[in-house]
């Protein structure tokens, strides 16, 4: 009886003692996690006035601030390579703006399907600037809501045709017609889709034929065969000299209208992780991070992109090693003068490495003259950081909006078995101490369900939440 309370009293001390240790762990809220030593620093009056205005310009007074906690131990040899699209950038609707515009300019006939679903085919004139939330038509939103819906398909590919955007093109044509045959049948359909995805009731119906539209879903399982049919059905039609008409490939002539493709946005589509992204904040004066680049979806996006960036509040000095930047590039710039400069590098991935690490806001533009693919483009960006330092230990971090994209890059892991690492599985490149992480946005309006889901199952990608690339990138704890 005597030994059975001593035991007792034995273990309370010791669980006593254990729970005193931790609270003074958590007192001092200092400690070393996954090689990195984080502390509570408070973040200074002017730092935090900053962060605040930049979150309420994009998301007004009602979203709060976050509670952050900075790292005294980033690894400045860690590099992250970010898509603009879907990853920093929301630009489906405006994608999908450019998607009508440049098929009423392809197929002139459209314009009359356009009028005879009673629609404003004025709301698509992108020789005006627009506000695309404001002033399109009532009539014509049901359309831009369904090829938002349908940017899992459209937004997503390796390719330079499927990043320039030319499968919403297409997808756009098709959706006009089958909306037309429908015969007004669907017009004010309700529900949760219906209401999106069709016109209002007051809307006049089409042909007296008669065929229901196919539906979301339909198109996303049948989308690779349905493309290559409709290249066919809907032909370029060219009339020569003689009056004579010929019949051509749509796909050329919607490359050509996509690469002239200019257009005003008076609204930047930043995702609020865009500011800690882009840049440092633990100091009194927000700078650029050196260790970021910028992935652009094609070169022909340079000037909006560009743009974009002016509307975060900065005068771009920008240097390309590109052949020439647009005159339109420039000319986006006025207006800022006053306003702080932001370095900005155009580049390809053959000089990437080079511009590295320069103080410079990196942009990576696919070699138009090569049609290089996105994955090639990243591929060599990781090899080239490898070759010229592969004794150095650094981490490459790959999020891309494109499964297409990240499970192309899985060869250039060299069949690496995946390990975890602060959560995320990651390879590391034959022969040297440097790893790759390859993550899926979880956030992005571009990325269906079962592309999410693909991206978990497999043992070689991650999906990434917003919160996750920020204390990845910054080396912070976000408390909101």
């Amino acid at each position: 009886m005597t030994m059975a309370l001593i035991l007792r009293a034995a273990i309370a001390v010791v669980i006593l003692t254990l729970l005193s240790s931790f609270n003074i762990c958590v007192g001092f809220m200092s400690q070393k996690q996954e090689g990195r030593v984080y502390s509570s620093k408070p973040i200074d009056t002017k730092v935090r006035q900053s962060m605040t205005d930049d979150y309420r310009i994009q998301w007004g007074s009602s979203r709060p601030t976050p509670t952050v906690m900075y790292s005294r131990g980033i690894d400045s040899e860690d590099v992250f390579l970010l898509s603009i699209d879907g990853t920093l950038a929301s630009s489906t609707r405006q994608r999908s703006y450019m998607a009508v515009s440049v098929a009423l300019k392809v197929w002139s006939s459209l314009q009359f399907t356009i009028h005879e679903l009673g629609m404003s085919s004025e709301s698509f004139d992108y020789a005006q600037d627009k506000d695309i939330n404001d002033d399109i038509d009532k009539s014509c939103e049901w359309l831009i809501q369904k090829l938002s819906a349908l940017a899992s398909i459209t937004q997503q590919g390796n390719t330079p045709d499927a990043m320039l955007g030319c499968d919403a093109v297409i997808l756009s044509r098709l959706l006009i017609e089958e909306q037309l045959l429908d015969n007004g049948r669907s017009n004010g359909r309700g529900g949760k889709y219906g209401s999106k995805f069709h016109p209002s009731g007051d809307i006049s119906p089409g042909s007296k034929g008669g065929s229901r539209p196919l539906t979301v879903g339909e198109l996303y399982t049948n989308w690779s065969e349905v493309k290559d049919i409709l290249r066919m059905r809907y032909p370029y039609i060219e009339e020569c000299v003689e009056g004579k008409i010929i019949k051509k490939d749509p796909l050329p002539e919607i490359r050509s209208q996509l690469e002239a493709y200019q257009i005003g946005m008076n609204l930047p589509p930043w995702q609020s992780l865009a500011y800690d992204v882009l840049f440092d904040y633990s100091r009194s004066n927000a700078k650029l991070r050196q260790n970021t680049m910028l992935l652009l979806g094609h070169e022909a996006h340079l000037p909006l992109a560009l743009q974009h960036l002016a509307m975060l509040g900065y005068y771009l000095d920008v240097e390309s090693d590109l052949v020439g930047i647009p005159d339109i590039t420039r000319a986006l710039c006025e207006g800022h003068c006053n306003d702080p400069i932001m370095k900005v590098a155009v580049t390809t991935s053959y000089k990437a490495n080079e511009r590295l690490g320069q103080g410079q806001l990196l942009v990576i533009v696919p070699d138009k003259q090569s049609d290089e693919t996105h994955s090639d483009m990243i591929g060599r960006i990781v090899t080239d950081i490898h070759k010229k330092d592969a004794n150095v230990t650094r981490n490459i971090f790959v999020t891309h909006s494109s499964i297409e994209v990240l499970k192309a890059l899985k060869p250039y892991l060299a069949d690496d078995t995946p390990r975890l690492f602060q959560g995320l599985s990651k390879c590391t490149l034959p022969n040297s101490s440097t790893s790759v992480t390859l993550a899926l946005p979880s956030w992005t309006d571009n990325v269906h369900p079962i592309q999410q889901n693909e991206a978990e199952m497999d043992p070689w990608l991650n999906l990434i939440s917003e919160q996750q690339l920020v204390e990845l990138i910054s080396a912070k704890i976000l408390v909101v």
